[in-house]
């Protein structure tokens, strides 16, 4: 009976000694990781969201290339213009066009694209100045002369 009321009092009293040590070795383990995570969800967000810039300018290129009037390097200033909005540069556009009505034709974008973050994290683990880090985002659209 005396050991139960010894233990209830503990626990109404609190943890005891040391426990700021231990809520500050918890801290410094859980922080990195969560903001690792936090910086990684950015990231990848950011890396969708210029894939759908590049999906939209190679459907906006291949809308535009059909047309009439419209020859491949209009249709290239085009897809640039649409990625300039996007706050995009450096792109390769590529127009495979035919004038014959009916036949398709493609508009190939391809931007490369470095994570800004946790690209070097991904070099300096690995060792390697180039790939792990940098990826390729591209899109093609093919539409038909009509």
């Amino acid at each position: 009976m005396d050991a139960i009321r010894r233990m209830k009092t503990r626990l109404v009293r609190g943890r005891g000694h040391g426990t700021s040590g231990q809520a500050l070795a918890e801290v410094a383990i859980a922080l990195p990781i969560l903001l690792l995570m936090l910086v990684g969800i950015w990231e990848f967000a950011r890396a969708y969201q210029i894939q759908q810039v590049v999906v939209n300018a190679a459907r906006e290129g291949a809308r535009s290339a059909v047309l009439q009037g419209v020859d491949s390097d209009s249709a290239t200033v085009i897809t640039n213009g649409y990625l300039a909005g996007g706050n995009i540069s450096g792109a390769t556009v590529t127009v495979t066009d035919t004038d014959t009505t009916g036949d398709p034709t493609t508009v190939q974008v391809a931007v490369n694209y470095s994570f800004a973050f946790i690209g070097p994290l991904i070099r300096l683990a690995t060792g390697n100045s180039g790939g792990p880090g940098d990826i390729t985002l591209q899109s093609q659209a093919t539409m038909r002369h009509e």
